[in-house]
């Protein structure tokens, strides 16, 4: 090409040649003046603060490219030439070079007993760990999936990519919202504080608002409002909230946070009715209330712990 030719320091033989092609026909020196026309606007296009700042992310974006991906030298060098000689293309480099796949992200995180964790996601969201339990992430471009052995509490945030919390075996999809969701033997419940809740059931789904609680056993699932959320909920403050339940129950939450759990003698004893508040880590409160208010003897031993009998 005589544009490049000529670019590149030309001896005079190289001169007299050009010279010699240019003269033999009016219309070759109206196309080199084109092609000079169009070098000269490229340049001075390139050198504009917004051509140079696409110029370098571009550059990054090749470089960000997995090998396999990439593009040769001399396809980028063309790239960036369209792209400096017309900035409207810019929309469609877009598409040449996409950004690359986010890396999928595999976390798994443990609670000891009686211990809670606040556990940041990939993506902004949280989850909040209540005691002896686990829960396994994975993120991939595609989705978000979280699997939770015990309890926990999730803040989940965007709605970009589908949000599964595998509890037991069931799964959750969980829009943006505060949901609180655990696991027992046989049993899994999830609480929707706020946002959209749902389990998969057969080729249905079982959609669950705002304030109600979702019970699944076995092939049963039921759904009610909780009137005192705290009753479920009250774990995140170190409080647990008893209304009406019995003994055996309540103990049964106490032995959660306990590493010597608390024993109950008798089917008497452990059918009493209870009622009150009580914190995590506060055992003893627990037990004084039981000997002041229940027909009941506290059986304290160093080796065996702590054994609540009927009277």
């Amino acid at each position: 090409m005589w544009h490049t030719r000529l670019q590149d320091a030309p001896d005079a033989s190289v001169r007299q040649s050009f010279d010699a092609w240019i003269s033999a026909s009016p219309a070759r020196a109206q196309a080199f003046e084109k092609i000079r026309a169009a070098h000269e606007q490229a340049a001075a296009l390139s050198r504009e603060p917004a051509l140079l700042a696409l110029r370098q992310e571009a550059r990054a974006r090749a470089a960000l490219i997995p090998p396999k991906r990439r593009f040769g030298r001399r396809p980028i060098a063309a790239a960036l030439l369209v792209l400096a000689a017309a900035p409207l293309a810019a929309w469609g480099f877009e598409r040449w070079y996409p950004a690359p796949a986010r890396a999928p992200f595999e976390q798994t995180y443990r609670t000891a007993i009686g211990e809670q964790a606040e556990v940041s996601l990939p993506d902004g969201s949280t989850v909040r760990l209540d005691t002896g339990s686990r829960l396994h992430v994975s993120f991939t471009r595609k989705e978000r999936r979280v699997t939770l052995d015990g309890q926990g509490w999730f803040e989940v945030k965007s709605a970009n990519r589908p949000f599964v919390i595998k509890a037991a075996d069931r799964e959750l999809n969980a829009g943006p919202g505060s949901f609180d969701v655990r696991t027992d033997p046989g049993l899994v419940r999830a609480y929707a504080d706020n946002g959209t809740l749902s389990l998969a059931a057969g080729s249905s789904s079982i959609a669950l608002g705002d304030g109600k609680l979702l019970t699944v056993r076995g092939d049963e699932a039921a759904i009610r409002r909780l009137l005192d959320p705290v009753t479920f909920t009250g774990w995140r403050n170190g409080m647990l909230l008893f209304d009406d339940v019995p003994l055996a129950t309540a103990v049964e939450e106490l032995n959660r946070y306990r590493k010597q759990p608390i024993g109950v003698a008798d089917s008497a004893a452990g059918a009493l009715r209870v009622s009150g508040s009580f914190r995590t880590a506060e055992t003893p409160a627990f037990v004084d209330a039981l000997k002041r208010g229940f027909p009941v003897r506290v059986i304290q031993n160093k080796d065996a712990g702590v054994l609540i009998a009927s009277r």
